[in-house]
């Protein structure tokens, strides 16, 4: 779970894996749903957001999403002044606080999007198949891609922001500097 303080409001964003839309046996019924692109059909993760004041829950949404399962840990989700952003599957989701309504939505990976950052005015979506910057508004400004998923099963960093630019390793080993124009500044990739 994620929690986020805003004003007097505390957030929570937590997985919400058994959850089923429309169904009376959930344990709990939010106020609001939103679905990534295939995610009606084809749901593979949910994340509900919980507003509180004074320890009472005075608004909730929940988002659904289809693609490569995410889960929540510290960089899933970030607050960005009146805005909570947030990856679920292969979709970050930008919701307006404090009424949690969508303000934007975008496809930043076509798997799965496992991180998102704060960078200056733009986001910096860690996904598996590729990196790609946001602008405020959930344009995508650049993508990159390597030679394989930025995943690790070795615990391997495959991913860490420098102050000028980003650390990158696929699952191949292959390691990749860009900068923050998206630019290749260097890698070892064996051609």
């Amino acid at each position: 779970m994620n929690r986020h303080q805003y004003k007097d409001l505390t957030i929570e964003v937590l997985d919400e894996p058994t959850y089923k839309f429309g169904s009376s046996d959930n344990n709990f019924n939010y106020s609001k749903h939103y679905f990534g692109n295939g995610a009606t059909e084809y749901p593979t993760s949910k994340h509900g957001i919980k507003i509180y004041q004074d320890d009472q829950i005075i608004d909730s949404c929940i988002i659904i999403g289809s693609g490569g399962a995410t889960d929540i840990h510290q960089n899933s989700s970030l607050l960005d002044k009146d805005q909570l952003i947030i990856c679920c599957c292969d979709t970050i989701f930008c919701l307006r606080l404090p009424d949690l309504e969508l303000k934007w939505k975008a496809q930043a990976d076509q798997a799965t999007c496992f991180q998102i950052f704060k960078q200056q005015d733009d986001y910096i979506v860690h996904g598996e198949l590729q990196v790609a910057k946001l602008d405020k508004d959930g344009k995508i400004k650049w993508e990159f891609g390597g030679a394989d998923i930025f995943v690790s099963i070795d615990n391997a960093e495959e991913f860490k922001i420098e102050s000028d630019g980003i650390l990158l390793t696929d699952f191949a080993k292959t390691k990749y500097k860009i900068d923050f124009d998206g630019k290749l500044i260097w890698d070892n990739y064996k051609r």
